[in-house]
């Protein structure tokens, strides 16, 4: 039986998640459970990615109409490379001229996070 501050003492736990799975192997560890990393999937930062930065660079030049966010993640990683390469705040003004369409909530917060609206 587990010390009443160890509910998980001799359990082995397996943390699937990639984000985040420090914070959630430390409340584990907490507990008394033995932590397992497995990630299933996994997000790669795009910071300095050649080809994100040459899209993004085009579509300065040439702005699209519509923009459609399927994931904040996405939304927010593809602002922070832009702003890295010193292209964040030609392509926020390109976007406040396009038609901004968010696929979930996540999205839709990613982008009023830039001060975007939302059609």
């Amino acid at each position: 039986m587990s010390a009443a501050g160890e509910p998980l003492a001799g359990c082995v736990m397996i943390v699937t998640a990639d984000r985040r799975r420090a914070e959630l192997a430390t409340a584990l560890a907490r507990r008394g459970a033995s932590v397992t990393f497995a990630p299933a999937l996994s997000t790669v930062s795009h910071l300095g990615d050649d080809t994100l930065l040459a899209t993004t660079r085009r579509l300065i030049s040439s702005p699209p109409d519509i923009v459609v966010a399927t994931t904040g993640i996405g939304f927010r990683e593809w602002i922070e490379a832009a702003d890295a390469a010193g292209l964040g705040a030609d392509l926020l003004r390109v976007l406040a001229d396009a038609r901004l369409v968010a696929r979930g909530p996540k999205a839709l917060g990613a982008i009023q996070a830039t001060g975007q609206l939302v059609m």
